[in-house]
């Protein structure tokens, strides 16, 4: 899930090092300790995480 960077962080929480790259308006991080769905036709392709802070995810 990706939130803003403004919550309390998680343990395990990973920055967003490039907003632009990752097409995001403010601070935000993975959190993937929790998992959020929509359904896909609501999804919109809006940029990428940055290639190392998808392996820390990882």
């Amino acid at each position: 899930m990706v939130t803003s960077a403004g919550n309390r962080g998680w343990p395990g929480d990973v920055g967003i090092s490039d907003l632009a790259e990752a097409g995001l308006p403010a601070p935000s991080v993975v959190r993937a300790a929790k998992i959020a769905t929509i359904e896909a036709g609501d999804a919109e392709r809006i940029g990428y995480p940055p290639h190392a802070d998808r392996l820390q995810v990882a």
